[in-house]
């Protein structure tokens, strides 16, 4: 009866772990754009994803570099804005028309940072 008992809680403290983890939040807003994800809801060509995987090469250091100098929540935010805006413009030049309709009605329809 005992060992039933400490299974029994042992499954339970189990299951509790495994939802847990499965509840992770989405992503952050202004975070990095997912590459998977633009791929399957803005029909992206191999072309396309080749040249957006260059621009995100290329300002992944770049943004890592401006959080890693400010230890300042405020100062990483301004020293890390232009370079997602400057990233963003870039990623809409290789999209067309459509997929730029999209991308911005996924903006819209994302949850907005709850402010503290």
């Amino acid at each position: 009866m005992k060992l039933l008992k400490i299974s029994f809680v042992f499954a339970f403290f189990l299951l509790f772990t495994l939802s847990l983890s499965a509840q992770r939040p989405g992503g952050r807003v202004g975070a990095m754009p997912n590459l998977d994800s633009m791929r399957i809801k803005l029909s992206l060509t191999a072309d396309q994803e080749t040249k957006i995987k260059g621009v995100l090469s290329t300002y992944r250091p770049k943004l890592k570099e401006a959080r890693d100098n400010n230890t300042e929540q405020t100062a990483r935010r301004e020293a890390m804005a232009p370079l997602l805006q400057a990233m963003q413009e870039e990623i809409r030049v290789v999209l067309n028309d459509e997929q730029k309709a999209k991308l911005d009605a996924m903006k819209a329809n994302r949850p907005k940072k709850a402010k503290k």
